[in-house]
């Protein structure tokens, strides 16, 4: 949720003026109750303005929810400040961009005064909010405080404005940040560089109180006892999938190296919601944690190392040192051949990884000392020697993912073309590697398939993913007759040009362009399409084009366009139909299903 309320937000905003002495004003406040109180009462007071739409109430319960928390300590640490709620009137442009990617989700269309009403029931106790009633006032306040869909502004006890990113602020040093001034966010930001320059795993991982981690099954366990080894502290938690995938594999790596005897350690920084959850999810690790109740350790861990997705790993060195921030990429890449994850190492690897693509071949990719062979259709074994010479695409695909079963139809198609038209020397295959979870989902979905397949489980499967450094599926990369690697872009191409991508290489690839500048000298340079109400402009590569999703057909597009320079809606030439005549289209090879 948080992750949407960022995204939410990036939606770009227009007319946010400067700021107002909100000591000025004089107007009513209501509280949750809708209890009338005057705004006098805010005079002398460090006021929070939180500023968003009534009509996204999922996106605001995460955020009250947030600022409830941060609330709640600052009163506890004796620290005054007034929260104050101004609802943001409908805005059509936000609506249609929030419906055009997918979220009209966390659009409420009932009437506004519902769904004010809804808002004020959520309040965090103590808040108020300006009328909705009062839509000159809460312009004022949004013309002068708001600086994003979702936005909060401190003011001062002088009424003057602090900052208008309360938001940020809170969300990277909590109420440390009160009381929101730009000399109090300095002096955050030169602590947190004295504490990079004295860090060790003492200053990290202890507090007053503790100086201890707990192990899987509740036991204490002394922070001096991992000093002088390599430790990696990881931020997951049990309810993201992707957690729960990495944590296997890094399991399998840290097992290793501790039977190897490396001097090795794993911490978990749970973001976990209750502690019933952390203890299960702690349960499936090998490794200590932080205890769950240390909740101004995590949140310092969180902050310190800028910790903005989950899972991350962050590699200290035996000294208590950062190393590595990236180390999730690193294990998926290089797996237990990235420890000790010192630069020197992945200097090494990256050495190494040069080399091997240098010397790649279709045997060294695919065959292991036990198997010279893959497999096809009806469970047979074809010998990998008969894929010498011929252009092959290794396809790495999931029966379970949403967007391989859109895209793997279209490949078929493309793949049969190509066998169809394909002569002499020419050759074309596809081997399908499986991230399936298990076999049977595997046979499943290959029996759906007309090529060639590594066997399921092979160790050359997350080998082939860490080589070609696959980030997500489906991916397509394809390898040459000599072997060698001409894209990882496979599957781009295909839905830029379909069969036509193939032999995939850039010299063709160029030729295909040529004759698409040339086609587009013919193409209406504005036009009105039937599934947007915008006039749309015919751009390039070269004038705002580039890579884009279609809107009309939601497949990858990449140079010419149609684009609305208002909003950004895109999508390609041979998708648009003019609202006056829906028989005419452009000719373009970039959308031609």
């Amino acid at each position: 949720m948080a992750e949407d309320l960022r995204q939410i937000n990036s939606i770009e905003i227009k007319n946010c003026a400067t700021g107002l002495p909100l000591k000025n004003k004089d107007f009513l406040l209501i509280n949750s109750s809708r209890q009338p109180v005057q705004s006098s009462v805010l005079e002398g007071k460090l006021v929070g303005i939180l500023i968003g739409p009534h009509w996204l109430v999922i996106p605001l319960q995460h955020a009250l929810s947030v600022l409830s928390e941060s609330y709640q300590e600052l009163l506890r640490e004796g620290k005054d400040v007034i929260f104050v709620y101004v609802a943001a009137d409908r805005d059509h442009e936000v609506i249609e961009t929030l419906k055009r990617y997918g979220q009209e989700n966390q659009i409420d269309e009932r009437s506004d005064a519902k769904c004010f009403d809804k808002v004020l029931g959520i309040l965090p106790k103590n808040w108020l909010a300006v009328p909705f009633e009062q839509s000159d006032v809460r312009a004022e306040l949004i013309n002068s405080y708001r600086s994003g869909i979702f936005s909060l502004a401190f003011v001062g006890f002088d009424g003057k404005l602090h900052t208008k990113d309360g938001l940020k602020l809170l969300e990277k040093w909590g109420v440390d940040s009160y009381p929101f001034t730009e000399e109090r966010i300095q002096q955050l930001h030169r602590q947190a560089l004295e504490r990079t320059a004295n860090q060790c795993l003492k200053s990290l991982l202890t507090t007053e109180t503790r100086d201890f981690l707990t192990t899987p099954e509740g036991k204490e366990v002394k922070v001096a006892e991992l000093e002088g080894k390599i430790v990696g502290l990881y931020f997951a938690a049990h309810w993201y999938h992707e957690c729960q995938t990495f944590t296997s594999v890094l399991a399998d790596i840290y097992k290793q190296l501790k039977e190897q005897g490396a001097e090795f350690e794993i911490i978990f920084i749970s973001s976990d919601e209750d502690r019933v959850s952390f203890e299960n999810y702690h349960r499936t690790m090998p490794w200590f944690a932080v205890p769950y109740s240390d909740l101004k350790t995590k949140k310092m861990l969180n902050k310190t190392f800028e910790v903005e997705a989950l899972p991350c790993l962050i590699m200290l060195d035996k000294h208590g040192k950062t190393m590595q921030t990236e180390s999730v990429e690193l294990i998926y890449k290089y797996g237990i051949r990235a420890f000790p994850f010192t630069p020197e190492r992945l200097t090494e690897l990256e050495f190494e990884e040069r080399a091997k693509h240098a010397s790649q071949t279709l045997e060294t990719l695919l065959a292991t000392n036990e198997r010279n062979y893959v497999i096809a259709p009806g469970r047979t074994q074809v010998s990998i020697s008969f894929l010498v010479g011929k252009t092959v695409g290794l396809y790495f695909s999931a029966q379970w993912c949403f967007p391989c079963q859109k895209f793997t139809p279209r490949l078929i198609s493309v793949y049969n073309k190509l066998k169809d038209t394909l002569k002499g020397d020419e050759g074309f295959e596809i081997i399908f590697i499986s991230s399936d979870r298990d076999e049977a989902s595997f046979f499943t979905y290959y029996e759906t398939m007309p090529w060639l397949a590594l066997p399921y489980g092979d160790e050359k499967s997350r080998e082939l993913s860490r080589y070609f450094d696959i980030r997500g599926i489906p991916s397509l990369v394809i390898v040459g007759p000599d072997g060698k690697t001409v894209t990882n872009e496979g599957r781009k191409l295909i839905n830029l040009h379909w069969e036509r991508a193939y032999p995939f290489v850039e010299a063709h690839l160029a030729e295909i362009q040529k004759e698409i500048d040339e086609a587009a000298k013919c193409f209406t340079k504005t036009i009105l399409h039937a599934g947007h109400g915008h006039i749309l402009d015919l751009v390039s590569g070269n004038s705002g084009g580039g890579p884009y999703i279609c809107c009309e057909c939601d497949e990858q597009g990449s140079g010419w366009a149609y684009q609305c320079l208002q909003c950004g809606y895109e999508v390609h030439p041979a998708c648009v139909q003019d609202s006056k005549n829906q028989d005419q289209k452009p000719p373009n090879d970039e959308c031609s299903n």
